[in-house]
């Protein structure tokens, strides 16, 4: 997983893209590029202004967004739920307390809405991005607000409920925590007008046996056959596609995207994500967005190498397969990535699709 925040930015050439529609928006088209832009929540903050107000913000995004047009950015994935909070009016999550410095405490205008028309106006689709089970990266509860779901199953010491690793997760393995999480993506849908629901690879924080002890033990229980990692790759691949199916439920354009982590191998042993399975059947996702932050000489994984991995699976002509490039790393201490001269600037000799993306939230 990728911890540090920055601005992700990619430049793909896709097995589906935008194409302009009626003056407000792009609808997916075959065989066009996408060039996209992921805004995290770092970057949306307006902690800095004690939450600002609808000309502070609409001004703010403005400004991201117009250099991004510049550069030819066609799509924009925002960070509107980063820690079970929410960078909009929800009846389900507080608000982000990168709005006002206070989690729980809003503003009376709406970032997500703002957001949406913003780039509509400059013929962008929106994405809303989430990470599913992460509540915080400290153990601190007291940070939580008294409406946060995760701090009502902290305050019952439930099982729903992780501390680990220094961080606060809702439990993978409990499908009430899967139909909190939907019913978020569900409003969403439901309320805005966006483009697609994005998640990356927040999905078991721990291979720790003590993360989902309590569900396992039940699950073996009752007669349960399947290893301990071969039930977690079932309960998130679930998970997956309930939510593709609650995204098609409410809006069948709508795109649902992930981006798992680089390293096949990695997504099975350390995230649960059974992302051969995701590729090769119908119903778990439109795109996916492997994070392949690596160089061409890359000890462990090279770039092309790992491009080719990924190729090789069966998309059966249905998930869109896109290549994540590390921009993040230009001048960043590795010359294969120094500006004006690195491979970000250089089309890889990998195809079906070449993309630019950084470090994620």
């Amino acid at each position: 997983m990728k911890r540090i925040l920055c601005t992700v930015l990619i430049l793909a050439l896709l097995l589906c893209g935008c194409a302009h529609n009626g003056g407000e928006k792009k609808q997916t088209n075959i065989g066009n590029e996408i060039s996209a832009v992921w805004l995290t929540y770092s970057e949306l903050s307006m902690k800095s202004q004690s939450g600002g107000n609808e000309e502070s913000f609409t001004a703010k995004i403005s400004n991201m967004l117009d250099q991004c047009d510049k550069l030819g950015i066609n799509t924009v994935f925002a960070h509107v739920r980063a820690f079970c909070d929410s960078l909009y009016p929800s009846e389900i999550f507080p608000w982000s307390e990168n709005l006002t410095g206070t989690q729980g405490v809003g503003v009376d205008y709406d970032p997500l809405e703002i957001l949406i028309k913003e780039a509509h106006r400059r013929e962008m689709t929106l994405h809303a991005w989430i990470n599913p089970f992460r509540v915080s990266f400290d153990n601190d509860a007291d940070s939580l607000s008294g409406d946060n779901p995760a701090k009502k199953l902290l305050d019952e010491k439930s099982d729903r409920i992780v501390k680990i690793n220094g961080g606060i997760y809702l439990c993978p393995a409990a499908t009430e925590n899967h139909s909190l999480i939907i019913d978020g993506v569900r409003e969403i849908v439901n309320n805005y007008d966006v483009d697609g629901i994005h998640i990356d690879d927040y999905f078991y924080p721990s291979t720790d046996e003590a993360v989902d002890k309590e569900y396992f033990d039940v699950y073996k229980a009752q007669g349960g056959e399947l290893t301990l990692d071969k039930w977690r790759l079932n309960m998130i691949s679930s998970f997956v596609s309930e939510m593709y199916t609650a995204v098609k439920s409410e809006n069948s354009d709508c795109i649902f995207s992930i981006s798992p982590a680089g390293n096949i191998e990695n997504n099975y042993e350390q995230e649960y994500a059974d992302v051969r399975l995701w590729c090769s059947q119908r119903g778990y996702c439109d795109w996916i967005i492997p994070q392949l932050y690596y160089g061409f000489e890359n000890e462990l994984l090279p770039f092309d190498k790992a491009c080719k991995q990924w190729s090789t699976l069966d998309t059966i002509g249905e998930v869109r397969m896109i290549y994540g490039i590390a921009a993040y790393k230009v001048n960043d201490g590795d010359s294969e990535f120094d500006a004006g001269s690195g491979i970000i600037e250089s089309k890889p000799p990998v195809q079906p699709a070449v993309c630019s993306t950084p470090k994620r939230g």
